[in-house]
């Protein structure tokens, strides 16, 4: 019966909004009537999911804000920098984006519109899923900025363990420390620990 939405579905990566879905010809009724006979599951609200999906929350929450960016501890988690799975999720949004209903899950960085984008990746999270991160160079560039945001212990042995890894670019990482203004900061910060 509901076989043609859920190929729909399907083909989407087990998962839609009913934003996207309307877009694809599945009305907010059906996805109802789909719920209500158990042919697909509302994860959250204006989310549904076959039963193909694997639950992923770094995805989940990504779709719901568009608008952040995975930074800090969960940017590092991301990038496999560290074992360590983060206790709250570590975003950055703009300071226009109103997501304080998110404080209890989420450690919520804020930037002007411009800077948002400064080294923004797509990345997959473990169950292959495609979100937005900040590079590695963006990240350490983060975690000395703002040195409330880790141990300082640990903030210094992920950034010796980044530094050191081939694929880190410590040009890239003093130019995203200019557009960000804490050049001089970030400079300091690695004389001190090379």
């Amino acid at each position: 019966m509901y076989e043609k939405y859920i190929e729909i579905i399907n083909s989407n990566g087990s998962i839609i909004t009913s934003k996207d879905a309307n877009k694809k010809g599945i009305s907010r009724t059906i996805l109802s009537k789909m719920v209500k006979d158990k042919a697909i599951e509302r994860i959250d609200y204006g989310i549904y999911a076959t039963n193909k999906f694997i639950y992923d929350e770094l995805f989940i929450f990504q779709m719901k804000h568009p608008n952040t960016v995975f930074s800090f501890n969960t940017a590092l988690y991301l990038l496999n920098k560290t074992e360590r799975t983060p206790e709250k999720i570590d975003i950055t949004t703009t300071r226009n984006n109103s997501l304080g209903y998110c404080k209890n899950i989420a450690n919520i960085h804020r930037v002007n519109n411009e800077m948002i984008n400064i080294g923004k990746i797509k990345i997959l999270t473990n169950t292959g899923k495609e979100v937005y991160s900040y590079n590695i160079e963006k990240t350490i560039v983060d975690i000395i900025s703002d040195r409330n945001s880790m141990e300082i212990e640990l903030a210094n042995k992920i950034i010796r363990k980044c530094i050191k890894d081939k694929d880190f670019n410590v040009n890239n990482m003093f130019q995203y420390a200019k557009k960000l203004k804490v050049y001089d900061k970030v400079k300091n910060y690695m004389e001190a620990i090379i």
